[in-house]
């Protein structure tokens, strides 16, 4: 699995990051200097940084107030880093006392008081164990509750008023375990609660405006680390950390971690973070930068600047013919519902979520994002990104469903806009969906599509299901006369004829079609020959 490597993308662990690596090749190969750029779901803002830090105009857009909040604290580089840290420990000093009451324990080798790091609980909140880090040991000592000591913890809990905080009722999906009645409240422990509340009510005293939000921004890098979503991973030992994912599902046991210490933790990240992104701005680029802009007619030619806008791409306030790049990563279907996995995020920062214009596939039964829906909602951003493209420009989008109706809403939204295919490849992910890792058949990795805006208007065929069934057999068959191949190989062939020949299939998930007529082996290859 590919790590970033670069600071500046580690300080939140906000979903799909692309390598940035292949971000700046794409926008080498399809930009030039003081050219103005896209990404219309632009989630982390990766693209959108490497584009500002060397040499485009760039403008980040995300209907998800959290999204437009993390780009915005990402490419600030008004800021002072030691202020900064002057603050941060002027908060962790003030809740120090706060941290002593509630994660502090004795050492079982010593008998000394330690700092609690992190507590074992069963899913009704009982206490387990505890990790603390003690003088006596060079390690973390790993000891089991007893009774007593575990009842001093509820009692305390049971007794504690918590303070005002931001609290929203979470919407109601199975999928992502948001389980009827469940609220924000209910990923967190009461201790942690009341912590992280003092820890808000503390960053809210911070008077510069940009060391406040950015203080926000690592405040919420840490809430799923201390909140119930945290699993053991029970193989490498009963307090193994394992990664929250996705989704609000909390296990039979779940680790809950100390506010205070994680969040120092996350300062460190977000302090080499920014430092990362300062001194790439101060020495990168070429063109002078102008920094932030209110509107995108504040872009020119001869420097570099970078504008974030929280609408909705089906609706995007740019004029026509006015960009010269696009990139996007838009929702992949159901895979992750954003908005109301942001929840977490948002209801903290009392952040305005506007679910309605969300473009996604959600299972939850109280909101109408079916895939009809999904398909209607994609077609209408694939044709404002058209619109606001210069003709004869490039629009690359990535994509890894295999769902036959995300492909058919995906490939027939570009292909009626009028776009032509320049290429298809792979492109490596920082981290893979669970679905992908999971399922062995599945695409792994995303593929990339890259097309070209142009006065021709191609002629487009249209397949039903038998055909295009049989269109999948036929280029399967091809590339397995061979020998074996992975799912990526097939279906990367059977992409680059659809859109070179302006194809219009059937929706059909092609897994099944390759299920239905070859053998998988375990190594993860298709077989060259067909079941009988």
């Amino acid at each position: 699995m590919l790590k970033q490597k670069k600071p500046r993308y580690e300080m939140h662990k906000y979903w799909g990051k692309k390598p940035s690596k292949d971000l700046f090749e794409l926008i080498d190969k399809y930009s030039n200097e003081g050219d103005t750029v896209l990404d219309p779901f632009a989630g982390y803002g990766v693209f959108v940084c490497e584009a500002y830090l060397n040499g485009r105009n760039a403008i980040g857009n995300d209907l998800n107030p959290f999204s437009t909040f993390i780009q915005e604290q990402l490419l600030n580089s008004n800021f002072d880093i030691h202020l900064f840290e002057k603050e941060m420990k002027r908060i962790l000093k003030e809740n120090k006392e706060h941290e002593e009451n509630w994660f502090e324990g004795k050492c079982p080798n010593c008998g000394e008081n330690a700092k609690v790091l992190s507590t074992l609980r069963s899913k009704d909140n009982v206490p387990l164990m505890n990790k603390i880090k003690c003088s006596c040991s060079k390690t973390a000592v790993e000891y089991q509750l007893s009774e007593n000591e575990a009842s001093i913890i509820l009692e305390k809990e049971n007794t504690l008023k918590i303070s005002e905080h931001p609290n929203r009722s979470l919407i109601r999906n199975g999928r992502i375990s948001a389980l009827n009645g469940m609220a924000t409240d209910d990923l967190f422990t009461k201790r942690t609660l009341q912590c992280h509340t003092h820890l808000l009510n503390s960053i809210n005293t911070i008077d510069d405006t940009d060391i406040r939000n950015f203080a926000k921004f690592t405040f919420t890098s840490n809430l799923a680390n201390c909140s119930k979503l945290v699993p053991p991973i029970k193989s490498r030992g009963p307090m193994a950390p394992g990664a929250w994912m996705t989704g609000f599902y909390i296990g039979k046991t779940y680790l809950e971690n100390n506010v205070y210490h994680y969040f120092n933790n996350r300062i460190s990240k977000a302090i080499s973070g920014k430092i990362d992104f300062i001194e790439h701005n101060s020495r990168l680029g070429g063109l002078k930068s102008k920094g932030k802009v209110d509107n995108i007619s504040m872009f020119d030619n001869k420097s570099r600047a970078y504008l974030i806008t929280n609408k909705d791409t089906k609706k995007l306030e740019f004029p026509d013919n006015s960009i010269d790049y696009v990139f996007t990563d838009p929702p992949y279907g159901d895979s992750v519902p954003y908005f109301e996995q942001s929840a977490i995020w948002n209801t903290w920062l009392d952040f305005d979520v506007d679910y309605e214009n969300e473009v996604v596939i959600s299972d939850s039964k109280i909101r109408d994002k079916n895939s009809k829906k999904f398909k209607n909602d994609i077609a209408l951003c694939i044709k404002e990104i058209f619109r606001v493209l210069k003709n004869d420009s490039y629009f690359s989008i990535t994509f890894h469903s295999i769902s036959g109706k995300e492909w058919y809403a995906l490939t027939s939204a570009c292909l009626k806009s009028g776009f032509q295919l320049k290429e298809v490849q792979w492109l490596t992910q920082k981290t893979f969906a669970p679905r992908q890792l999971n399922r062995k058949k599945t695409v792994k990795g995303d593929v990339l599509i890259t097309f070209q805006k142009n006065d021709v208007r191609p002629l487009l065929i249209e397949l039903n299901k038998g055909e295009t069934e049989e269109l999948i057999l036929t280029e399967a068959k091809k590339l397995l006369k061979k020998g074996k191949s992975n799912t990526n190989d097939i279906f990367i062939g059977i992409l680059r004829k659809i859109f070179s020949e302006h194809i219009l299939f059937s929706e059909i998930n092609f897994i099944d079609v390759l299920t239905n007529n070859f053998d998988f082996d375990d190594d993860g290859f298709w077989e060259g020959t067909t079941k009988s």
